[in-house]
């Protein structure tokens, strides 16, 4: 079970996907899904809301920049690499992650297994 379907995150992109973008896609919100999952175990159960958003906002930073350019130039050509691409390109976020963490409504809370 996935967190998002391909339906959700062309939804979110605002066009239908390519058939080349829907296998990729469907691959990166698979690993998105696993890489949510390992570290808040609570969304293995059935997505929500907010984790159908944080797992199409991880796909389609990858999948809006295949390349990682976060930099280009035209004349004497060059391009910088984002640096993402070197973690892995798909990843969790810090904003994203605490979107996914419960609130508790207090000073400060514990959760317990958030693997950080």
């Amino acid at each position: 079970m996935n967190l998002a379907t391909l339906t959700d995150l062309a939804d979110r992109l605002g066009r239908d996907l390519t058939a080349a973008e829907e296998r990729r896609a469907a691959a990166w919100l698979k690993d998105a899904t696993a890489l949510i999952v390992k570290r808040f175990p609570q969304y293995a159960t059935a997505p929500t809301d907010v984790s159908t958003k944080v797992c199409c906002s991880m796909v389609l930073r990858v999948l809006s920049n295949p390349d990682g350019k976060r930099q280009e130039s035209i004349d004497d050509y060059s391009y910088t690499v984002d640096s993402s691409r070197s973690t892995g390109e798909l990843y969790l976020s810090e904003a994203e992650a605490a979107e996914l963490r419960p609130w508790t409504g207090g000073a400060f809370s514990i959760v317990l297994g958030g693997g950080e």
